[in-house]
């Protein structure tokens, strides 16, 4: 037998090890329905449940699939969380800024910013994941995702009056609706959106505090 030949017949006869059967499991076509529902199905759970109560199992029912499905997918839960909401993300991305009026790009990222979490599954599946930001797979997803959206209102600063302290603007108006909605659990309108923007922007002249709020000296 050649030596070539002796080394195809090796490899033939090799017993696979558990990382190569696993990576075989790992490579068959997956049905993108499975796929699509087994996102839907976990966003909705962590929306609903929280971290520590969300499991594949419960995830796999409410997807009408088998656990064996997620694990073909995922890792562990973290990751298959961390997938859910990266994907959920990327639905939400705002589309690039027009470059018309720094206001008007402003309000429309905003805007979808707070259509995807307060009308969205998303808001709830964050809010629950904020304790648990440290973990590899959920803090990736999450810094990118943040730093996508900083982009974003970068691109609409950049080469404009307000281009100074962008950072710290942009650090307002996130903040806004961060401190608000996933910590305060308080919903936000069109118009608090509009007023914050003008506010970080100057664009609104200061008034005089009405009697008894209790602003001595403004």
């Amino acid at each position: 037998m050649s030596v070539s030949a002796s080394r195809t017949a090796s490899r033939i006869m090799k017993p696979r090890t558990m990382a190569e059967g696993e990576a075989t499991i790992a490579g068959r076509p997956q049905d993108g329905r499975v796929t699509s529902a087994l996102l839907t199905a976990t966003l909705a759970e962590l929306s609903e449940n929280g971290y520590e109560k969300t499991t594949i199992s419960a995830i796999a029912t409410r997807a009408r699939t088998s656990k064996q499905a997620v694990y073909r997918r995922h890792r562990d839960k973290s990751h298959l969380l961390a997938a859910a909401v990266e994907h959920a993300l990327a639905v939400a991305n705002p589309a690039p800024p027009q470059r018309g009026s720094v206001a008007e790009d402003l309000r429309r990222c905003l805007l979808n910013t707070l259509e995807a979490l307060q009308e969205t599954p998303l808001g709830g599946a964050i809010r629950a994941l904020v304790p648990y930001r440290h973990l590899p797979a959920l803090a990736r997803v999450l810094d990118e995702a943040e730093e996508n959206r900083r982009l974003i209102m970068r691109q609409i600063f950049i080469a404009t009056p307000f281009e100074t302290d962008m950072e710290a603007r942009i650090d307002l108006l996130l903040g806004f609706i961060y401190f608000r909605m996933l910590i305060r659990s308080v919903s936000i309108s069109e118009a608090d959106i509009e007023r914050a923007i003008y506010l970080t922007l100057g664009l609104v002249a200061p008034r005089d505090p009405q009697a008894g709020d209790g602003l001595p000296g403004l």
